[in-house]
């Protein structure tokens, strides 16, 4: 039973010293003898755990997705029945998201088609959550797929720039969430929301 353990343990070890060098880095491109170094095991050994750093790169995106979705996007059913209250209580996560684990999601994701890391069973993941977050916001605000689409891009973007703030100390927490609630309320507000 420890022999499992210790198995499942090396292998968060490896994610961790992956994720560490991409966050350093800004980049994907990772090399096995950086992780194998990090982590103070021999490249062959990493094959036990991962094909290689595709894999790597996809356990570590559905490690950060299973957070988002905990986090930031729990079942609308649970909390607030308002759509208004809904995203900006998502986007106020997401910042928190961004600032403590960094842009991980956003440097996996900005790969795209024949580049991309992500395997396709994490690629459909992905695809389902967005369709479920733009359907709603559809819903709500009565737009067509693509102007959702669209607009969750764009208003994502607000967290996305206010966290590396934070992150270097520029502008302190709070005043990042007073923004990024300001600037989702008026973007928001900008469409008129349905009733019920």
């Amino acid at each position: 039973m420890e022999a499992v353990a210790a198995e499942g343990d090396r292998e968060q070890e490896v994610l961790a010293a992956a994720e560490a060098l991409i966050r350093e880095g800004r980049t994907l491109n990772l090399s096995l003898g950086d992780i194998a170094e990090r982590v103070g095991v021999s490249r062959s050994l990493l094959y036990v755990y991962f094909d290689g750093i595709p894999a790597m790169i996809d356990a570590l995106f559905n490690r950060h997705l299973d957070r988002m979705e905990r986090t930031v996007l729990p079942d609308p059913a649970e909390g607030s029945s308002d759509f208004h209250d809904r995203a900006l209580e998502a986007f106020d996560a997401y910042l928190d998201y961004l600032i403590d684990n960094g842009p991980i999601l956003q440097l996996i994701l900005r790969e795209r088609h024949q580049d991309s890391p992500l395997g396709p069973a994490s690629r459909q993941r992905f695809r389902s959550l967005l369709r479920r977050i733009a359907r709603e916001t559809c819903q709500a605000l009565d737009l067509a797929p693509r102007e959702a689409f669209v607009l969750l891009e764009l208003i994502a973007g607000i967290p996305e720039s206010l966290a590396p703030l934070v992150r270097l100390d520029q502008i302190d927490r709070a005043t990042a969430h007073a923004t990024c609630r300001r600037l989702v309320a008026a973007a928001l507000n900008a469409f008129k929301v349905r009733a019920g």
